[in-house]
């Protein structure tokens, strides 16, 4: 084969080192890795073809002062991933599974219940970490340092022994701890008591604080007991270390859209292949997700001597700390979890396969590998594939040589025919293989293997999707993905590094294929590595460099554009009254800004649901034959046009079967329903969506044509006979014309009923209704068995109407006719307040006439009328009101409550203790029988106790007062008043005002007051000259 021009080939961006025949390490600089970010390190395999011999690679390292190209980082999606409403859920715990059909829910403490229905608990909060039992002597020691620089420091304080391991899991539990954390918070500040420390803050639950504290507080805190921690506290700041943030693959991660496999579990379902200079194991990104290893070299360089191993430890040998840094930032890229100062890869959690087959032999060239080890490892990796090992879905070769092939040059695949063979089995099987674009900086030509048609050749751009300078890309590149100062994992323990190179580009689409093939072909739903690479063209974002546009790829975008129904703009639409059954699935779907639910990350589908006619509707997550729900639902149905103006209206968790998801609601036909469906707190999975339309709630027996919602309705009849179900609520109903039938349930409604033979039912709640014209029925509330005391307001208006209050303190007007008005259970009262006539009420016979014939039953009190009305009680306690007007007010038997009202009234107290007011006017009192009290009121009033022992007054005028026969305490009050105690042992008090005062018969005594007055028959005089 010819030779191509020698041009830097390095996958990392920097010179290549000389041809193998050169055996010294020109260039290569070794260094240390800690614990930071270090200078751009920037070592690759470098694959040289030499002749037509067998070509080796080489490895060489950036000279010191090696340019790293940063900037800010481009988040496309920035908050995709929806953190916003809560609907009164607080952790990610289940609740107990219903069986059967259960009680439908709602949508937490902001919504109101369905009718008939519950609300969900409070779910509890898992397990607990327990808090420190002592304080951290390197905590301390930064916080007396803070001190000692600033004179004070702002800590967190904790205490210990004081959280309960149980917390959440009851409400007793709950209360427990509150009371646990006030004793500790309130014992924590105590301590700091005269220390000059500020309180700046309490935990609302756990046993902590935040104090600025002094020398003298720490001091206090550390000689308690009761503290288990003192620790400085900081504060965060954005940096754009890690290029996940760049793909949204860490939005897609933190969604928890890995259905299962990818939350942390041991080595993932899905697994990537890395073949590279080896895999440090025992390095914190990769605890638990080496699946398998193999090594393949041709110095015997393997485990136990040998030129190829599968055992354990053969893809991680590690012996000296850059031995394999290479391979361990490349596998943290592609598949790396969180660990300390360093950042998830791409698919955080998918299982590894490291696969050695840099040379690690001091006697031979050093970090060379040679085809043949290649193309060992590449049928390794098939061999696993297609036995123990289905599940890898990519590979990543982060290698290149430094001879470069233009597109289409057949060179290329000749330099290892192999090498092809093997690629293009491996995308047979389904392996993505991923390589490497290499680093020569070239427009027009890409080094071997990233040449090869079978290939999926990776570029690398900056974090703002400028090329980078060292970069190669033709028209047969495939994707760009960031390869400029991407920090990961590099050997040993937490150590992490920064890089530049086409190496670091290559393993962000590794990882991209393993998190698109879980998110979705991982949950039941096939796809291929094709589709998976479709998603990828069509998504991201372009980048052009010498006349090519490509994609630096967006992982979130090209696995949310699998779920079509992904967006509430984009729902799917189902029409008619069913049952209709639409099967879907979450997985991959994310939140979109302004997008409601009830977690903090949420990952729901939509539908849009218009059914035919007005019914109670059944919505499920229930499976149906082969449509079967795999994971735990919540779901919630809206009204509204657009996400700023939904309202819930039905939600559930878990009352269907097992962790399926049930809600039953009325509908109105012809109005649109807005369905999501989620996974809970987060989870994913297939889907079965059930939608059924069934016969309509009933309003006295009849079939509803209009239902409401469990929210505050307004809703309106037409002019024909309408049958209105309102739902829970505080609803205003207008029935208008017609006769109309209409059912308010739970809430403080408004009702009117408009014209016509109405049929009101108010329902539970303080509810107003009016009938309006027509010979209208109207209710207040559910009937029998019904616990609602909420007095209602029932007003007939025209026509001859039956009012029945029911339970509660109920206000009934009959209005014009003949009306029959039930009180029932509780104290309710007739009021006559708006009639245009006079009325004669007596509740003795139960009767009214004046603005109709009416009749009571189990009605206590009475309110009359703006004329001169007759109101008389019953032998029950009644409160009677006789209105303005020249009225008379009568008691019979039991403890009345008497008044006139405005005008010169007649008011007399029959049996019982009563209580008589005359207020204003010149009124006649006659307390009577019993031991009463009476105030004559503003006016010229005669009062008279009548028998037994009565306190009566004159009030303001000029009165005559009268204690009537039994001991009487008789005041007349302002005005120039006349009282006389008559029989018996009476008190006689004149107050302001010229007043007789005339004692009586019986041992009695008066009191003037101011004013002249004069006294008669009292055996006991003061303040009358």
């Amino acid at each position: 084969m010819s030779m191509r021009s020698r041009v830097t080939n390095d996958p990392e961006g920097r010179t290549a080192a000389p041809p193998p025949a050169v055996r010294g390490r020109a260039g290569r600089t070794r260094r240390r890795s800690t614990g930071h970010a270090v200078a751009a390190c920037t070592a690759a395999l470098a694959l040289v073809v030499a002749g037509g011999v067998q070509a080796t690679a080489a490895v060489t390292a950036a000279p010191d002062g090696s340019s790293v190209q940063s900037g800010p980082a481009r988040a496309e999606f920035e908050g995709y991933v929806g953190y916003g409403k809560d609907l009164g859920v607080t952790a990610a715990v289940d609740t107990p599974k219903a069986t059967g059909l259960g009680p439908v829910g709602t949508p937490g403490h902001d919504t109101p219940d369905v009718p008939g229905t519950t609300t969900p608990t409070r779910r509890a909060l898992p397990s607990v970490a327990p808090l420190p039992s002592a304080p951290d002597a390197d905590a301390v020691a930064a916080v007396r340092a803070r001190i000692a620089r600033d004179g004070e420091a702002r800590v967190t304080v904790t205490a210990a022994g004081s959280l309960r391991r149980d917390l959440g899991r009851t409400a007793a539990s709950l209360s427990a701890q509150h009371e646990l954390t006030d004793q500790a918070q309130a014992g924590l500040d105590a301590t700091l008591r005269g220390t000059g420390a500020r309180l700046e803050g309490l935990d609302p639950l756990l046993p902590a604080g935040v104090w600025t504290i002094t020398r003298e507080g720490l001091d206090a805190l550390l000689a308690d007991a009761r503290v288990g921690s003192v620790s400085l506290d900081g504060h965060a700041e954005a940096n754009l270390a890690s290029s996940t943030g760049v793909i949204d693959s860490d939005l897609l991660n933190a969604a928890g859209m890995l259905g299962n496999d990818f939350d942390g579990a041991t080595g993932g379902a899905y697994q990537v292949a890395v073949i590279d200079s080896g895999v440090d194991g025992g390095h914190a990104a990769f605890t638990g997700r080496i699946v398998s290893q193999a090594c393949y070299v041709t110095d015997s360089s393997c485990p136990g001597g040998t030129n190829a191993s599968t055992a354990v430890g053969s893809g991680e040998e590690c012996t000296h700390s850059t031995d394999c840094d290479h391979g361990t930032h490349v596998a943290s890229i592609a598949a790396g979890q969180s660990f300390t100062g360093g950042h998830e890869g791409v698919a955080r959690g998918a299982g590894i396969v490291a696969v050695k087959v840099a040379q690690d032999n001091p006697s031979s060239a050093r970090w060379t590998a040679q085809f043949s080890s290649i193309n060992n490892a590449l049928a390794r990796v098939w061999t696993l594939k297609t036995s123990t090992n289905p599940k890898i879905v990519s590979v990543n070769l982060s290698i290149g040589t430094d001879t470069v092939f233009a597109p289409g040059d057949a060179a290329c695949a000749a330099v290892s025919p192999t090498t092809n063979t093997w690629f293009s089995l491996l995308q047979g099987q389904g392996v993505a293989v991923v390589v490497a674009a290499g680093n020569n900086g070239s427009s027009t030509g890409m080094s071997f293997p990233g040449c090869l048609t079978t290939a999926f050749a990776v570029g690398a751009t900056s974090d703002t999707d400028v090329p980078a300078s060292f970069t190669n890309s033709t028209s047969d590149l495939r994707w760009w993905a960031p390869g400029v100062g991407i920090d990961a994992a590099v050997p040993t323990g937490t150590n992490h590094a920064s890089k530049n190179g086409t190496s670091m580009a290559a393993p962000h689409v590794t990882g991209a294929f393993a998190l698109l093939r879980e998110c979705v072909d991982g949950n039941g739903v096939p796809l291929t590595n094709a589709a998976a690479a479709a998603n990828l063209d069509a998504t991201g974002v372009d980048v052009t460099r010498a006349g090519v546009t490509r994609k630096r790829i967006n992982v979130l975008d090209a696995a949310t554009r699998t779920v079509n129904n992904n967006d509430f703009a984009a729902a799917e639409v189902l029409t008619g009254n069913g049952p209709l059954n639409d099967f879907d699935f979450t997985v991959c779907s994310d939140a979109e800004p302004g997008e409601p639910g009830p977690f903090s990350v949420d990952n729901g589908v939509w539908w849009r649901w218009t059914p035919a006619t007005t019914g109670t509707a059944t919505i499920s997550t229930e499976d149906n034959g082969t449509n079967v729900t795999t994971f735990d639902t919540t779901l919630t149905v809206y009204t509204g046009a657009t996400l700023a103006t939904l309202t819930p209206v039905a939600w559930d968790d878990d009352s269907g079967t097992g962790a399926r998801s049930l809600v039953q609601l009325p509908v109105n036909g012809g109005t649109t329903y807005r369905i999501k469906v989620d996974g809970f707190a987060a989870t994913n999975g297939l889907l079965n969506l059930h939608v059924e339309n069934g016969p309509p709630p009933l309003c006295f027996g009849v079939a509803a044509t209009l239902v409401g919602t469990p929210g505050a309705d307004v809703l309106t009849g037409t002019a024909g006979d309408d049958v209105v179900v309102a739902g829970a609520g505080d609803d205003r109903i207008r029935g208008l014309a017609g006769n109309d039938r209409i059912c308010g349930d739970a809430g403080d409604d408004t009702v009117l009923g408009g014209d016509g033979t109405d049929l009101v039912l108010g329902g539970s709640g303080a509810d107003t209704i009016r009938g309006e014209a027509g010979d209208d029925t109207l209710v207040g509330n559910p009937g029998s068995g019904s616990t609602d005391d909420v007095g209602d307001l029932i007003e007939g208006g025209p026509g001859n109407d039956f009012l029945d209050g029911w339970t509660g303190d109920d206000t009934l007007a009959g209005g014009p006719g003949d009306d029959q008005i039930r009180g029932e259970a509780g104290t309710d009262t007739v009021t006559y307040a708006a009639s245009t006539t006079a009325v004669q009420i007596d509740l003795a016979i139960k009767v009214a006439t004046g603005e109709g014939s009416d009749t009571f039953v189990g009605v206590e009190n009475a309110t009359g009328s703006s004329f001169g009305d007759r109101v008389r009680g019953s032998n029950l306690p009644n409160v009677l009101r006789g209105g303005p007007g020249h009225d008379k007010v009568g008691g019979v038997g039991g403890p009345d409550v008497l008044y006139g009202g405005p005008g010169n009234d007649q008011v007399r107290g029959g049996l019982g203790m009563d209580r008589l007011y005359g207020e204003d006017g010149n009124d006649s009192l006659y307390a009577e029988d019993g031991e009463d009290s009476a105030d004559g009121g503003p006016g010229k009033d005669v009062v008279d106790g009548g028998t037994d022992t009565d306190v009566v007054h004159g009030g303001t005028g000029d009165d005559t007062v009268r204690g009537g026969t039994g001991d009487d305490r008789v005041y007349g009050d302002d005005g120039h008043d006349k009282a006389f105690g008559d029989a018996g042992r009476d008190k006689v008090y004149g107050g302001n005002g010229n007043d007789g005062l005339t004692g009586g018969n019986g041992v009695d005594s008066c009191s003037g007051g101011a004013g002249t007055d004069t006294g008669a028959s009292c055996e006991s005089i003061t303040g009358i000259p």
